[in-house]
């Protein structure tokens, strides 16, 4: 019996270490987001372009927003 509780309360903290670690990368993926969309709304056209046109390539959002001169 003690075993069988020892598991149960293992796998529960197993579940809150998932739990915790989809969050923490839901909102890692979403602020990666945020910041992408609010540096390209304080930019001008140009860079809006740019900073597309690099997403498009597989540059990810928070570098493509970065004013970074990338050479492939």
């Amino acid at each position: 019996m003690d075993e069988a509780i020892r598991l149960g309360i293992r796998q529960a903290e197993n579940a809150a270490l998932l739990a915790v670690a989809m969050h923490s990368a839901w909102l890692d993926l979403w602020l990666e987001s945020y910041h992408a969309t609010s540096a390209v709304l304080n930019t001008g056209p140009e860079q809006c372009a740019r900073t597309r046109r690099l997403i498009e390539r597989g540059v990810s959002p928070s570098l493509a927003a970065q004013d970074l001169h990338l050479v492939r």
